[in-house]
């Protein structure tokens, strides 16, 4: 009778300790690899979950109800319907090319809800012109001496009236922020009459630098849709969340509609297995690309796996033990054969070979 491994040890490798510690070493890099490629250090970046990143705004946007999409691609504003989107653009890094601006100003026109949150870079207010807004970032730090957090660089805003944008919020903290020239534009929140614009940059109140209250969120109609202008795009960071009302603030833009697409097409900052996952969820046709590419190499291995089975029982049918041993040679002989099974597992095998030995003499 052929002599049958435990199925519960048998196949269990025997690592020394060389080769243990250097799985534990592979492991962990392939552990520490996905997670850097997953993540990102990026200002205002989604999958950045540092003090700088916005990776909390996702979860924000996700409270509200809204489907939420990190969006890569402009294209993807014709993905939903723009009477039930809002778009936020947090300071984007690079400027949107002229067929770009026409999507987005379509968006807009036809029911959007575009939030452009900028301080001192020009693409901001390149993109309030393009969409057809008439407010624009004045792009010179505030400060208020007066109303602030921590310091006048953090000054305190207050809602001007009563407004679904602004409803609970009574304290929006910014963070090195500039202001909103409104234009036609209706301001939502203003700073203190305390604050003023730092144009020479030394930090101070001096020269022709003039104390007033100051527009810093604003919102105004384009076509069918809306253009809400925030003037320091770290509210949205996740320390500042914390700080005032700024993540109700942030909530209210976002709440009542079904989809929120953060828009990081011009921002960077999408990691590479984040950038892979987003791309899957946009083409049907990759994802069943991929999706037979993982079922065939499944059959692949599965197919090796059987077949290495198959090898070891030959190799064991191959190995019988003498017939005429004795019971304490049948239990040496399996103590040599597998020397890396316990005491009860070497006692159960030999009693079995002896039983079926028996058996077939019985049958002889």
């Amino acid at each position: 009778m052929a002599l049958t491994p435990s199925p519960d040890d048998s196949w269990r490798p025997s690592l020394t300790l060389p080769q243990l510690l250097l799985a534990t070493y592979t492991a962990v890099t392939i552990i520490a690899v996905v997670y850097a490629a997953s993540t990102s250090s990026a200002a205002f970046g989604a999958y950045n979950s540092q003090w700088d990143g916005a990776g909390e705004l996702r979860a924000v946007a996700a409270d509200t109800g809204a489907n939420v999409t990190v969006g890569t691609n402009v294209s993807q504003y014709t993905a939903s319907d723009p009477d039930d989107t809002v778009a936020v653009i947090l300071s984007p890094a690079e400027p949107y090319s002229s067929s770009e601006r026409t999507r987005i100003r379509e968006f807009v026109r036809s029911g959007g809800t575009l939030v452009v949150a900028e301080d001192y870079r020009p693409r901001g207010n390149d993109l309030l012109a393009a969409v057809g807004a008439d407010a624009r970032f004045d792009g010179r730090p505030v400060y208020d001496n007066r109303n602030y957090y921590r310091n006048a660089s953090l000054p305190e805003a207050t809602p001007v009236g009563d407004d679904p944008e602004t409803a609970g919020v009574d304290t929006i903290v910014l963070n090195y922020g500039t202001t909103v020239r409104a234009g036609n534009a209706t301001t939502l929140v203003t700073t203190s009459e305390y604050a003023y614009l730092d144009t020479d940059g030394n930090g101070e109140l001096d020269g022709a630098e003039q104390l007033a209250s100051r527009p810093v969120v604003t919102r105004e109609s384009v076509g069918d849709g809306r253009v809400i202008a925030v003037s320091d795009p770290s509210i949205f960071v996740n320390a500042m969340l914390e700080r005032g009302d700024n993540r109700r603030f942030v909530r209210n833009l976002i709440a009542n509609h079904d989809t929120a697409l953060l828009d990081y097409s011009h921002a960077g900052g999408v990691p590479p297995v984040a950038a892979a996952v987003l791309a899957l969820q946009r083409s049907d046709v990759l994802l069943l690309f991929c999706g037979v590419v993982l079922v065939g190499a499944l059959f692949a291995y599965d197919r090796r796996l059987h077949e290495s089975l198959r090898t070891r029982l030959r190799e064991e049918r191959g190995h019988k033990p003498n017939p005429g041993l004795s019971r304490e040679g049948v239990k040496k002989y399996v103590s040599a054969r597998h020397p890396d099974w316990e005491e009860t597992q070497v006692q159960r095998v030999t009693e079995a070979i002896i039983k079926q030995r028996s058996e077939r003499q019985r049958n002889d």
